[in-house]
């Protein structure tokens, strides 16, 4: 993977699966020891309001926060799982599942006005033990990338307002969305984005979930763009690394995307759940590494035969070209079920690069004797 992101050709195409999707055990030492990296994402900063009083109880699955402000209370409620709070990795329960928001904060218009008290109080100040620490646990089986949190316009659209609420305002006020989308951007230039080009990673993840369904090209090129190329001016200085998690349909944001400074596009999802072959991403995209999400619908939902996961990564694998900007990943999503896992290996620890027909061929020989 180091080799990939400064510029050289690996032997092989990289493989790794997300750390707190990859389920400890027999056959997850089996698929490392044959090739399979881990990539692990910690934070490097601390989050804290001042002057605000936030009030975390929990109710029957589920979990109800209230932020109290000297202008005024919001209230947010999350739908836990079993296990929140216990299973290790970002709030997550035991299934992997993080909390689903089914309250937002914002309910109605005058709900901004504190919103906007909160994130006019919302510092961030350096935090590198978890990421120094992990490094040295990890060695060489994979690497550690510094995680930030959503951007600006995606932490309103995605964390504090519902969808439905968003859009309205946006269309009916778009001053008072702006105003807050302002606020944040400056406190993540003055503070967050230093923290993270002094961060021990050599990569740093910047927002995403990226989707045109949510995100339209207009959006995209006023609140997106901007911030990703604020952020990467100050990262590229240190010698850093930009990735942003575009997992969603990114047909109708082709153009922004390559006109944007990011470095790498993380958790690419080719169809059929994302609506953009590879290879016309990697024709648009001169320069960028993409690291590819193996589709869920393949993999894991609907449950596949392992014959089925090993034909659709030969047909991918056909549409990289030579492969040499090119990673791929088991899932960014969710827990992969086993027998998929190790198809997926089974394949790749064959993928040398640069791939060629005889490449491809000679792997599809082995996978169907």
């Amino acid at each position: 993977m180091l080799a990939l992101l400064r510029g050289e050709v690996p032997d092989k195409l990289p493989l790794f699966h997300t750390d707190h999707h990859l389920l400890r055990g027999e056959k997850e030492r089996e698929a490392r020891n044959r090739g399979l990296g881990v990539v692990v994402y910690r934070p490097c900063y601390v989050e804290s309001i001042q002057n605000v009083e936030v009030v975390t109880r929990f109710v029957p699955n589920g979990v109800v926060r209230t932020y109290k402000t000297p202008i005024g209370s919001l209230t947010e409620t999350q739908a836990i799982g079993v296990g929140y709070g216990m299973a290790g990795y970002a709030f997550r329960d035991w299934t992997g599942v993080i909390p689903a928001i089914r309250e937002f904060l914002v309910k109605e218009p005058g709900d901004y006005r504190v919103l906007r008290f909160i994130v006019e109080n919302i510092h961030y100040e350096p935090y590198y033990f978890a990421i120094e620490d992990q490094v040295k646990h990890l060695g060489h089986d994979g690497i550690v990338i510094s995680d930030l949190p959503y951007e600006p316009m995606e932490r309103l659209l995605l964390d504090w307002v519902d969808w439905k609420r968003f859009y309205i305002d946006l269309a009916r006020n778009p001053s008072v969305i702006d105003e807050i989308v302002d606020i944040l951007q400056r406190k993540y230039e003055q503070e967050l984005f230093p923290v993270a080009a002094n961060s021990p990673s050599e990569i740093i993840r910047y927002g995403g979930n990226l989707d045109s369904i949510l995100v339209s090209p207009t959006m995209f090129q006023k609140y997106y763009l901007p911030s990703y190329s604020e952020f990467a001016n100050v990262l590229h200085a240190n010698g850093k690394i930009l990735s942003v998690h575009m997992d969603g349909r990114l047909g109708a944001l082709v153009e922004g995307i390559a006109r944007s400074k990011v470095d790498i596009v993380e958790a690419f999802t080719p169809p059929p759940m994302g609506d953009l072959p590879i290879g016309k991403a990697l024709s648009l995209w001169e320069g960028k590494i993409i690291w590819i999400n193996f589709p869920s619908a393949i993999s894991t939902i609907p449950k596949r035969s392992p014959d089925e996961v090993q034909e659709y990564l030969i047909e991918l694998l056909q549409s990289l070209a030579s492969g040499e900007r090119v990673a791929l990943i088991v899932s960014t999503e969710n827990r992969v079920p086993e027998e998929s896992m190790m198809a997926i290996v089974e394949v790749m620890e064959r993928a040398t690069l640069p791939l060629s027909r005889g490449t491809i061929e000679s792997i599809r020989q082995h996978i169907n004797h």
